[in-house]
């Protein structure tokens, strides 16, 4: 059986390095690119946006042809970025994850651990 702090400490460590490289990452991304990572969060923005202002369009009277040309800048995005932006937040996000689980593993058990009794003969 575990020690209870190691059981608490391993995901902790994992989710907090998850967070960390992804903020890393995508500070990362903006840093390089000069645009936001193509996260799930920011194509969920870009796609309500580009409803809102399709209904606002609507409610203007604007024709068909015109709502439609209405697009969203995520569809424009190259297909290497795309595979780049997996590659980076799926595997280099999932080492340190794993690096951050063992590391706190092995740090608390270390903590944790009895020490032997000294050799006093």
């Amino acid at each position: 059986m575990a020690n209870p702090i190691v059981s608490i400490a391993v995901p902790v460590a994992g989710i907090v390095a998850a967070v960390v490289g992804n903020k890393a990452a995508a500070a990362g991304w903006g840093a390089v690119f000069g645009e936001e990572a193509p996260t799930t969060k920011t194509q969920k923005a870009a796609k309500k946006d580009v409803a809102r202002r399709r209904k606002q369009a609507k409610k203007d009277g604007l024709s068909k042809a015109e709502i439609a040309a209405i697009k969203d800048p995520e569809d424009d995005q190259p297909l290497w970025k795309i595979l780049l932006w997996a590659t980076v937040s799926g595997v280099i996000l999932q080492g340190l994850r794993v690096a951050a689980k063992r590391g706190a593993k092995s740090g608390a058990e270390r903590l944790t651990s009895r020490r032997p009794r000294p050799n006093r003969g």
